[in-house]
């Protein structure tokens, strides 16, 4: 196979469709650089610079998008595949890159870097796997596909003779793996923000309202002094019915030892319980430690995230908006199994 495959969108709400289909262009966005990037050096290192110049543009966000728009005017080229996938009638649309990388502001000033397609196959959706779907998931505007591109191509341009391949329809042992992996990388996004954007003191108030979402009174102690103790929740409204739940934060990446756990455990009452929550894990001793302690609660990074999960909408809004998630319904395999 002589040419790469590559897929691309519209726009986020496909404001772009009509020059796709009706000019047979690929047409992206990216204002940042408003205007023509082909007198720029062919390196990505102009394009970032490029845009950097836009004041308003996150630094994060610069190399993402720089080394989008470098893709789609240096390294697309013609005779290369691109795969459309089309929200407003859920189809693929198949092409093959005719021209060069072109400015043009007409018909759609807000898509101005563009290029010509020819389009040779529209297939729909429920043709293709659950694995090759999830690959044009991704939320970037333009990228290379590599995992399923041998099921592209036999799909949207079988060798002759062949005739059709039998449809994705009928087995599809992606299924179970994608909605697998869609749990997973929402986990990791969950854990990514958690270590990331409530490091440190931040995290106190985090967990205290996580504590309110799971319907304890709770509020962190920072402001208190109370020295070892992160968060105090309780059941009752006074606060004065056992058990008090006590509770330590730590945003760490590695384990939290015995010696750690055992210093906080130091600080617990007989008809308290204590409860150390941390970003990362424990040592086997501290674990152990744990275990011979009826009122003593080890959370490490993979419970806590599961309780974020679990108690996310009755979070506080500015906590939903550090950690941004939408409730999705994926096919529960474990069940099917």
């Amino acid at each position: 196979m002589s040419y790469r495959v590559w897929a691309i969108r519209a726009g986020g709400e496909s404001e772009a469709d009509p020059l796709f289909i009706e000019n047979g262009l690929l047409a992206v966005s990216f204002l940042s650089v408003n205007r023509d990037v082909s007198a720029l050096p062919a390196q990505r290192a102009a394009f970032k610079a490029a845009f950097a110049e836009d004041c308003g543009q996150k630094a994060s966000a610069i190399p993402i998008q720089a080394g989008q728009l470098f893709r789609f005017v240096h390294e697309m080229k013609i005779g290369d595949r691109v795969v459309y996938p089309r929200k407003i009638d859920r189809t693929l649309l198949w092409g093959e890159i005719s021209t060069p990388y072109l400015y043009d502001r007409s018909t759609n000033p807000d898509f101005p870097h563009r290029r010509g397609v020819r389009w040779l196959k529209s297939l729909a959706r429920d043709e293709f796997s659950q694995g090759a779907l999830y690959e044009l998931g991704a939320t970037l505007t333009i990228f290379e596909i590599r995992n399923f591109i041998s099921e592209f191509v036999r799909r949207f341009e079988p060798p002759a003779g062949a005739g059709e391949s039998a449809s994705a329809l009928v087995e599809d042992d992606t299924q179970a793996v994608v909605a697998r992996d869609i749990v997973e990388t929402t986990r990791d996004f969950i854990s990514k923000k958690l270590k990331t954007e409530l490091k440190g003191a931040s995290i106190e108030p985090f967990v205290a309202d996580l504590f309110r979402a799971m319907g304890y009174n709770a509020h962190a102690t920072r402001a208190s002094h109370d020295d070892g103790v992160d968060v105090i929740a309780h059941r009752d409204e006074l606060g004065i019915e056992p058990p008090i739940l006590k509770i330590q934060v730590k945003a760490h990446g590695g384990n939290i030892g015995a010696d750690l756990v055992k210093s906080f455990y130091a600080m617990i009452h007989e008809r308290d319980v204590g409860i150390y929550i941390t970003t990362g894990g424990y040592t086997a001793s501290a674990r152990e430690f744990a275990r011979a302690k009826a009122n003593l609660k080890l959370i490490d990074g993979a419970e806590f995230v599961g309780l974020v999960e679990k108690y996310y909408d009755g979070l506080d809004a500015r906590f939903r908006k550090l950690i941004p998630l939408k409730r999705l319904l994926v096919p529960d395999f474990e069940q099917v199994e």
